[in-house]
């Protein structure tokens, strides 16, 4: 090439920051609930549910996906728009049998807390169906260990999100996608 030419070789690709939200965050199976904080209520100890979409949006809907830090990379803090220091967290348990099944656990909100990280960090694994992910705890996430992913425990309105074992087979009642909040204006 000429030092009198002009480089047009395309440039590098823009990076555009990480979008980790806000989302509503909606099911697969129907596609008509979404992870709602129950009855706007930002206590601790409040029930995670699905729910039909508020319209217009409403922040016990939206969700922002918050990097767990260098000790957990892949993790994130599922917080909801509400309150900063909320988080959906699994209910701790032990299983009684290491051989048994785990039985589906039901979701909260609650502060975050060190103690609870492995109850409390999220991450993504993708479904069969495009644009749609299993949301996986940390909690039992060792190879040896069935990893619990967050469900409805019903097709009801307002049923309760739980974590329950992964399946391949049913995964359309685990699957969920993401709806970006658009900037007003």
């Amino acid at each position: 090439m000429s030092t009198l030419q002009k480089d047009v070789s395309p440039s590098a690709p823009r990076m555009d920051p990480l979008d980790l939200g806000p989302y509503v965050i909606r099911h697969l199976a129907g596609s008509h609930y979404v992870l709602d904080v129950f009855q706007n209520n930002a206590a601790a100890g409040t029930k995670v549910i699905g729910y039909s979409r508020n319209s217009p949006n409403t922040s016990n809907q939206q969700w922002m996906f918050v990097a767990a830090g260098a000790d957990n990379p892949g993790w994130w803090y599922l917080q909801t728009k509400m309150s900063s220091n909320l988080v959906v967290t699994l209910e701790p348990y032990t299983p009684i049998e290491p051989n048994l099944p785990l039985e589906p656990r039901p979701l909260f909100m609650m502060p975050k807390d060190p103690k609870q990280t492995e109850y409390q960090l999220w991450c993504l694994q993708s479904t069969e169906k495009l644009g749609y992910w299993y949301i996986q705890n940390k909690a039992h996430s060792s190879n040896s260990q069935t990893p619990m992913v967050i469900q409805l425990s019903g097709t009801q309105s307002a049923a309760p999100a739980m974590a329950g074992p992964i399946s391949f087979i049913e995964f359309e009642k685990q699957a969920w996608g993401f709806v970006p909040m658009l900037p007003l204006g």
